[in-house]
């Protein structure tokens, strides 16, 4: 699945149990562009829309719809998935959820881009039948939060469907995401963030992104980021409207691609139907 810097902008996109954790309608969107500068470089976009149906004193029911695409080369997936959560007021305080969410991915080869320099591509034993293969998808996972920290733990793709009419021998994966944070209050308009976000799958090197973030008044927030022996990250994010909040990574890579393409940008909008100038809080104060 893609990595993305912004992560604390969209905890949604990787967490059904996500959906509803503010009290109105919540549309984020994103593009990142990762290892610029050569040929096929991946390209990531994603659209989602959240929020709840219904609530009481003692549970909130979240309902909510994401789409996103993944280019790299001749690779190229499109997914589409809608996410239910069920919401608990706990005694202490807290609240935990739980999500499931269905949908579809459509896997896609463009055959005409790759390089076949001896032979034809109906030839290779590698590449067989359909350039393209549409299959079911289910994600589940719970959600915690409180007024200054979270967790969320997601299982993603579990149905991990083979790919054996694109290309022999192929299947996709399960991956598990996990993110945790916390938030400081230091004066009563600064807020100190930091966070952690693991991605996991069978036979890879988990993917850990650290963070750490200034934010004053609601207004602006910077920070800075590290993801294991690939990049060191730089975060800006800022207010525009009193319904809308804009961030921009920029990931500076240390791994041998950097020889290459040492850039990778992404950015994210969102857009909230919440008042930012509300008095009580509307969700948890370590995310956005």
């Amino acid at each position: 699945v893609p990595i993305r810097s912004n992560y604390l902008m969209a905890p949604f996109q990787d967490h059904v149990a996500a959906a509803g954790n503010k009290p109105c309608l919540d549309m984020r969107m994103g593009f990142r562009s990762q290892w610029t500068g050569f040929e096929g470089a991946p390209t990531y976009s994603f659209a989602s829309l959240s929020g709840r149906i219904s609530e009481s004193e003692r549970s909130i029911h979240g309902l909510g719809g994401r789409i996103e695409t993944d280019e790299a080369g001749p690779w190229g997936t499109t997914a589409l998935s809608l996410g239910y959560a069920y919401k608990t007021q706990l005694t202490s305080g807290g609240r935990l959820s739980a999500g499931l969410s269905l949908g579809v991915i459509q896997h896609r080869l463009s055959t005409g881009r790759l390089d076949f320099p001896d032979i034809e591509v109906a030839n290779d034993p590698a590449v067989s039948g359909s350039n393209q293969f549409l299959f079911p998808t289910i994600d589940a996972g719970v959600w915690y939060e409180d007024k200054r920290s979270y967790l969320g733990l997601t299982m993603i793709n579990a149905t991990a469907a083979e790919l054996s009419d694109m290309t022999l021998m192929t299947k996709t994966s399960r991956h598990i995401a996990a993110t945790a944070g916390t938030s400081i209050e230091l004066d009563g308009r600064f807020i100190f963030r930091t966070s952690t976000n693991v991605l996991m799958a069978s036979g890879l090197t988990p993917s850990v992104d650290i963070t750490c973030s200034v934010a004053y008044n609601n207004l602006i927030s910077l920070g800075i980021g590290y993801r294991n022996q690939t990049a060191l990250i730089s975060h800006l994010q800022f207010a525009i409207l009193d319904y809308a909040k804009v961030s921009y990574s920029y990931d500076f890579g240390i791994s041998d691609i950097r020889i290459i393409a040492a850039s990778s940008h992404e950015i994210t909008l969102a857009i909230s139907a919440c008042d930012r100038g509300a008095k009580r809080p509307t969700h948890c104060a370590a995310y956005d």
